[in-house]
Formats: structure tokens, C-alpha cells, sequence
């Protein structure tokens, strides 16, 4: 199992505590994607924390990663999924109100029509995921990863409320 090593004098770790709302990918479905096993609950305890220097580092390391990439808007789609019982339509047409409090960006829109068409077939949604992100260029890619960062921060902080607030 590979882990990031960032160059801080600290450690982003809520594996032990209550700040997670949901389980973080798992390593066989990182390792199976190829994606770099960890980053993505390193990442999402980095956000927790309101750490921007690291949250950087990371965020460098995942727009030149597609397969990671792919991971966190993959599980960001399935925790909203679950909480709606689909992945609601606003996450993919852009419908949504000018004074709603959360606008998901153009690449995210994407890569979540990839998630909604595979949701529920027999390979799941992930290797669909993973390929639409793929498709795009980096600043594509970090645009999607933020925004799948700011459904799950929203969603720990608001729960099924963070869409329609």
C-alpha cells in the first residue's frame, strides 16, 4: 500500500475520531483502478482539518492523476446517491438556481452523467468514472475534485439539507 508523504511538520488522520460521515474508499478499489491507494482519505482528512497548504499539495499530486481522480468523484457520487436514493439531476445539468449556495463545475457535470449512466449495472461505476476523467485535461480534473470535495464536506456539515439550504 502506497501512501503520499507531504513535506509539513504534521499529520491529517480522522480514522480514529467521529470527523468522517462515511467510509473512505477502500485499497483494493484504489489498487484496482490504479489509483495511488490513500490519497483520496488523505485528501478528505486534509479538507476536514481546513488545511490549505497540504490541501494543495494534494490537490497537485491528484489533477495530474486520473484513476485518483476518479476514486473521490466516484465516491463523492455515491455518497450523494445514497443520501437522495439517486444522483440528483442538478449534479449533472447545471439546473440549479443563480442564488444556490453550491454550483457543481462544468467537469464535474461530466464526469457525474459517467457515474449516473454505470450506477447499478453489473461493473458499477467506477471504471466509468475513472475513464471520464481521463478523458479530461488537469485543471478538468481538479475543478471536478473540488467539487466532489465540497459535496462530501457539505454533506458532513448539512447532511441531506447541503443541496437544497
Amino acid at each position: 500500500m502506497s501512501r503520499v508523504v507531504l513535506t509539513t511538520d504534521h499529520v491529517h488522520d480522522h480514522g480514529g475520531d467521529d470527523r468522517r460521515s462515511w467510509a473512505t474508499p477502500m485499497a483494493y478499489e484504489e489498487e484496482r483502478e490504479g489509483a495511488i491507494v490513500g490519497l483520496v482519505t488523505q485528501l478528505y482528512d486534509t479538507v476536514l482539518d481546513d488545511c490549505q497548504p497540504c490541501r494543495q499539495q494534494l490537490l497537485d499530486l491528484l489533477k495530474d492523476d486520473p484513476a485518483t481522480t476518479g476514486i473521490l468523484v466516484d465516491w463523492a457520487c455515491l455518497v450523494t446517491a445514497e443520501t437522495y436514493g439517486e444522483l440528483p439531476e442538478v449534479l449533472m445539468e447545471g439546473s440549479e438556481p443563480a442564488d444556490a449556495p453550491f454550483h457543481p463545475t462544468a467537469a464535474f457535470r461530466k464526469v457525474a452523467q459517467a457515474y449516473a449512466a454505470n450506477w447499478g449495472t453489473a461493473n458499477g461505476a467506477t471504471g466509468a468514472v475513472c475513464e471520464a476523467c481521463a478523458a479530461c485535461t488537469p485543471e478538468e480534473r481538479l475543478a471536478a475534485a473540488t467539487t466532489a470535495l465540497e459535496l462530501l464536506v457539505g454533506f458532513a456539515a448539512l447532511d441531506v439539507d447541503f443541496l437544497y439550504q
